[in-house]
């Protein structure tokens, strides 16, 4: 194409090797004015090889930054890492100017969206380098079915193999499906209402290196994309299958045979289908002249002079997007129906419409991938209606301490439970204290507690004067060892200290051996010890039948929003079947109120639960029967898969318990590894917990039964927790193992 007005100026920006095409190209129709790579001294080797070349309009290596601010260069050209492309359009398009970006578009529709925006803002052309809607076969093709010449479309496959570049910031359907996507919408007319996908990561389990796409239009039509980067021959083939002929577009071809139609057809004049073969015709295509990718790089700047829309817009660039989002997210969740696009036939190539919600992502190498430990925003779908019904109740009524939610919400704990009395209050670690004022623990008593727990399972033990005494724990379980708690009575008496009970931690939502427990706690001692449950992690949990709640003597729990009964903030509650206890507690919680506000009979704390935590809880009471289960089958799915490629030791749980899956928590002498992998992959993880309660500097001074807690220290270098809540999808616990098991075979 020729130019006879002046030309608008360039900037190419990645000087990789489709960087360095479009360099050649643009500098070929005389519009390369700089070239900018993260790596200067490749952008100033492109500009010395444009010389050597003989190109003689100057060339200069610049920065972004600079370029951006250069108000004579009216465009940008990014042929970048693809994680890079939103940000960096959206800068070029705040910055003034016109921007052409090589495929894909983003990884992401909501990135998608924020550079259509910003050319809405910025009244600026945003062309996609889907090159093959260019190829003068595909124009042919695309004119012949506008035309109907192949009648009504039934079938597209298409296929894009070969032994080529492996990318690391995209799965192949995002460095090879974007051209077919491209070809197929625009044949196609329409948005998929459909998508069904495989794909298979044979190098890196967490980047496929095939994948198989199916997309269904309302219309009836069917398409199949079939790619892969690690096929032995080169393949370029788009096939057509209409009700009147058939098309193959094959790029490997040579130029005369790049397009053929087949006028073969279905005939049912008898009533059943009967295949008639037609002629073969290669249609005349326009004459090659230089490169296609010039055809592409013309119509960018012809669109930029004159105002006009590109082929491959934003718009059609952002729906190729929405399917390869879709896609992605079928390899990790499963087939998707799209959702309704805005028209049910669309012209090309202004396609719309969503094949999922806005933060559809890809399986990417970089950190759009977020996985996090807990889904709060999944459960709070399930129950939102419900919390603005008892959300709004409790602002009309405006009693938003110890509201009537309150004493409902610990009638349905008692019944949940099957404990007797349950009292709530401020949070899981006011539960312990008020479990210990009500048990009259005082300055010489001495409490046995586990090494490996959280601090707050000791604190109050030491403030209200009380001395731990720590105790190892089990190997297989981690939670206190029964055996081990005679020589923690031994080690209390030892410095002069009175052992009057247990807390036992129930870890991980697994409860501790209470069974073996009593019976080491009535031994040790001629009064014998009291048991408290320290049920934070593990409400829901259950021995033989029994819920958590009637374990011990005293169980207590916390509501923080990451437990499996979980409210807005902070919260816990106490069990108990002894009304004594339980009147106690009840005083306790309200400064040591007796009989009237005024009347205080005890020192006691201000820990009441808010009546907005309460119908929280409320809420969640009335679908935490299914998460447990849903918990269940997720930790059944992990410890399976684990069990089948060993890279990690999964969690032990005991004959006749149901754990309430508070966390997974795996045991491996990699894990730092594995962490940093798994971070890098977008992957929460935690350590629960990195030191024992004994090394900590604030409780070093404090015995310890046998001098030594030898399973917990172990533990403390071992333990990783992975993504673990009711929501988590069978395809993303197979990326987390993927991510894992990847690791050992680097």
């Amino acid at each position: 194409m020729a130019f006879s007005e002046p030309l608008p100026r360039i900037a190419v920006v990645g000087c990789g090797q489709w960087g360095q095409n479009l360099v050649r190209n643009f500098a070929k129709l005389q519009a390369l004015d700089a070239i900018v790579d993260a790596i200067p001294s490749r952008a100033d080797k492109a500009a010395e090889q444009l010389i050597s070349q003989g190109y003689n309009h100057a060339v200069k290596a610049r920065g972004w930054e600079s370029v951006l601010a250069d108000h004579s260069i009216s465009a940008v050209v990014l042929a970048t890492p693809a994680p890079q492309h939103a940000d960096m359009a959206v800068a070029a398009l705040n910055a003034g100017k016109h921007v052409f970006v090589e495929k894909p578009l983003a990884l992401t529709v909501t990135d998608g969206e924020r550079i259509q925006d910003a050319a809405h803002k910025a009244r600026k052309i945003v062309m996609v380098g889907h090159s093959f809607q260019y190829h003068p076969a595909f124009l042919k093709l695309k004119s012949l079915v506008d035309q109907g010449e192949l009648g009504r479309l039934l079938h597209i496959h298409s296929r894009r193999l070969g032994f080529g570049r492996i990318r690391h910031e995209e799965d192949v359907s995002w460095s090879l499906a974007p051209h077919d996507i491209s070809m197929i919408l625009a044949l196609a007319g329409q948005f998929p209402t459909a998508i069904q996908a495989k794909g298979v990561g044979h190098l890196r389990p967490h980047i496929a290196d095939v994948t198989s796409a199916d997309l269904t239009f309302a219309n009836g039509l069917h398409a199949q994309i079939l790619v892969s980067w690690i096929y032995p021959e080169k393949e370029r083939k788009l096939i057509v299958v209409g009700e009147r002929a058939m098309a193959v577009f094959d790029d490997c071809e040579t130029w005369e045979r790049k397009l053929r139609v087949f006028y073969h057809r279905v005939d049912w004049a008898t009533g059943f289908p009967e295949p008639l073969k037609g002629e073969t015709k290669t249609p005349r295509l326009a004459l090659k002249g230089s490169e296609l990718l010039a055809d592409e790089c013309c119509h960018f700047l012809d669109c930029i002079k004159s105002g006009t829309k590109p082929l491959t817009s934003i718009d059609e660039g952002l729906a190729v997007v929405r399917v390869l989002c879709g896609v992605g997210e079928v390899l990790r969740q499963g087939p998707k129906h799209a959702t309704t696009p805005t028209c049910s036939t669309l012209l090309s190539p202004a396609l719309v419409g969503s094949i999922s919600d806005d933060n559809a992502k890809c399986i990417v190498t970089d950190k759009t991938l977020r996985i996090p430990l807990i889904d709060l925003a999944a459960q709070k779908s399930k129950i939102q209606d419900c919390l603005r019904v008892r959300l709004a109740k409790v602002l009309n009524h405006m009693e938003f301490i110890m509201g009537p939610e309150v004493g409902e919400l610990e009638n349905r704990l008692c019944a949940y439970s099957g404990a007797a009395y349950t009292i709530t209050c401020a949070s899981g670690t006011d539960a312990l204290t008020l479990a210990l004022l009500a048990l009259r623990v005082q300055p010489g008593d001495a409490v046995l507690v586990p090494a490996f727990t959280f601090v707050a399972t000791v604190e109050p033990v030491v403030l209200l004067g009380a001395v731990p005494v720590f105790v190892d724990v089990n190997p297989d379980s981690l939670t206190i060892e029964p055996a081990l708690i005679s020589a923690g009575v031994t080690a209390a008496r030892h410095v002069g200290l009175r052992p009057v009970g247990i807390i036992a931690v129930d870890l991980f939502g697994h409860p501790a051996d209470y069974e073996a427990l009593r019976v080491a706690a009535v031994n040790a001692t001629a009064e014998g010890l009291w048991i408290i449950a320290d049920a934070a992690q593990s409400f829901g949990a259950s021995i033989n039948g029994r819920r958590v709640g009637t374990l011990a003597d005293i169980t207590t729990t916390s509501f923080f929003p990451s437990k499996p009964l979980g409210c807005y903030g902070d919260g816990g509650a106490v069990f108990t079947d002894n009304a004594e206890i339980a009147t106690a507690l009840r005083s306790l919680r309200l400064h040591g109120r007796g009989t009237e506000k005024f009347d205080n009979i005890r020192i006691g704390l201000n820990s009441r639960l808010d009546t907005l935590q309460a119908a929280v809880l409320l809420c969640k009471l009335d679908i935490f029967d299914d998460e447990i289960v849903s918990r269940e089958q997720v930790a059944s799915r992990y410890t399976n898969m684990l069990r089948s490629i060993n890279i990690a030791r999964p969690p032990i749980v005991r004959e006749g318990v149901v754990s309430a899956w508070a966390s997974y928590t795996v045991r491996t002498t990699e894990r730092a590894c594995f962490e940093a992998s798994l971070k890098a992959q977008g992957i929460a993880t935690a350590i629960y917990y990195p030191r024992p309660i004994h090394k900590q500097p604030a409780y070093q001074a404090y015995p310890v039964a046998n001098g030594s807690c030898a399973v917990a220290e172990c533990a403390c270098s071992e333990v990783l927790s992975i993504p673990m809540h009711p929501y988590l999808e069978s395809s993303t616990q197979k990326y987390i193992l993927a991510t894992m098991e990847s690791l050992i075979y680097m």
